[in-house]
């Protein structure tokens, strides 16, 4: 389960990693790194601007492996220009021992009316 902040450098998440998210050389799985980038930059727009987002397109950059060594990791996000319909966010993950591990940037669009309802 992700735990969001607002502190800098815009809207973070921390999340522990266990030996049921592993990849390759037993460290995070690429996949499940995607999906916390793209969790956090899409939820930045609601706890930031109070608008839904929806994610539009997202280019991942895999820097370092992420180690199972059960420590939290951040994930972070913030916008990268003005609130449009269109916005611009950037992200990035940080090891325990304050490495950037993964870059993330994308474009979210604000969410149609009602597609967040629940029915």
């Amino acid at each position: 389960k992700l735990k969001w902040s607002l502190e800098d450098p815009g809207l973070v998440a921390t999340f522990t990693p266990g030996p049921e998210h592993h990849g390759p050389a037993n460290a995070l799985h690429g996949g499940i790194s995607a999906l916390l980038l793209d969790e956090t930059m899409a939820a930045y727009g609601h706890a930031v601007d109070k608008i839904h987002m929806i994610t539009g397109s997202l280019t991942v950059k895999y820097r370092k492996p992420i180690a199972l060594d059960g420590r939290p990791i951040r994930i972070e996000a913030w916008r990268e220009g003005p609130l449009r319909r269109a916005i611009k966010v950037s992200g990035r993950i940080v090891t325990a021992d304050g490495v950037v591990a993964v870059e993330a940037n994308g474009l979210f669009l604000r969410a149609p009316e009602g597609a967040y309802d629940r029915d």
